[in-house]
């Protein structure tokens, strides 16, 4: 049996935990992810965590899941804005130098979806797409088991697939992005000007996704048309890899997934009456397994 120890790198916090190669986890916990010169002080706090953990456990490597355009050959965060002074961190190199143990690193939502693979929703099967719907839409490609990368490691960027090319304005310096469109902000943020728009009153910074849910479910005719919109946008870009990729499987995460098997009826029933019919009867949306787990079990994985 070998005992892997996983860190899952946030914006907000950094997971750790101990997984077998069973996928039982034996401890976990968390820390704040540093504010500042985070290139060193995130590896730092890491190797401090693995040396306590050596005191209880016999440890066989490390994996780390992280934000970021990471090149997972070498175990470096080629770029990850959101986190100052992290851009050029030679994770796997600093860790491992640290510790003693083999270090493998992959970007976040990558590794989210191999933790599916291998423990979750996606168990069974070596080809699917994983689309996270979250502030942003993050995606992974599994084909054959493996993540498929591109030529400079960025493959899978499915929230800015341009679904509309006189749409809106992304972050990203194009406009039309999946993502302006489909991720739980556009959710928000729609619903919010179009109550601006009909002169509806609302707390504005109390508006999230469960309110505006909890809207559609006592029958309030604004939330219920934002929300039909928010389910076609988000058909759109699964209708659109469907047809590019043909993977039998969409894993779809993130808080909007939380609403369960009506949110995920609904987006079937929708997606077989736009897809064609040849991709439509042998595809399947399924809901995220692992929730904040992934990203740990997704870093054993790439580990072990």
């Amino acid at each position: 049996m070998k005992n892997v120890v996983c860190f899952d790198v946030g914006g907000t916090f950094i997971k750790h935990a101990v997984i077998n190669s069973d996928g039982e986890i034996l401890c976990k916990g968390k820390f704040p992810t540093p504010d500042h010169d985070c290139k060193v002080t995130i590896p730092e706090n890491m190797i401090n965590i693995v040396e306590e953990l050596k005191q209880k456990y016999e440890l066989h490597s490390i994996g780390i899941s992280t934000a970021g355009l990471i090149d997972s050959k070498n175990g470096v965060v080629i770029a990850a804005n959101n986190f100052p002074g992290y851009n050029g961190a030679r994770l796997a190199e600093t860790v491992k130098k640290g510790t003693g143990l083999d270090t493998y690193v992959e970007n976040d939502v990558n590794a989210a979806a191999l933790g599916e693979m291998w423990m979750g929703a996606a168990k069974g099967s070596d080809t699917f797409v994983c689309i996270a719907l979250g502030t942003g839409v993050g995606g992974a490609i599994i084909i054959d088991g493996k993540v498929v990368k591109g030529v400079s490691g960025a493959a899978g960027e499915i929230g800015h697939m341009v679904v509309n090319e006189q749409g809106e304005q992304c972050g990203c310096g194009t406009v039309g992005c999946y993502e302006r469109y489909a991720s739980t902000s556009a959710f928000i943020r729609s619903y919010i000007n179009r109550a601006r728009e009909q002169g509806i009153k609302i707390h504005e910074n109390a508006v999230n996704g469960e309110v505006i849910m909890e809207l559609v479910d006592n029958g309030d005719k604004l939330a219920a048309e934002v929300y039909n919109d928010f389910l076609e946008h988000v058909v759109t870009g699964i209708v659109s890899v469907t047809h590019l990729l043909d993977p039998g499987l969409i894993v779809l995460g993130g808080g909007i997934s939380a609403q369960g098997q009506k949110f995920f009826h609904e987006l079937n029933r929708r997606f077989r009456k736009r897809a064609m019919a040849d991709y439509a009867e042998h595809t399947n949306i399924v809901q995220a397994q692992l929730q904040n787990d992934a990203g740990i079990y997704g870093a054993c994985y790439i580990a072990l």
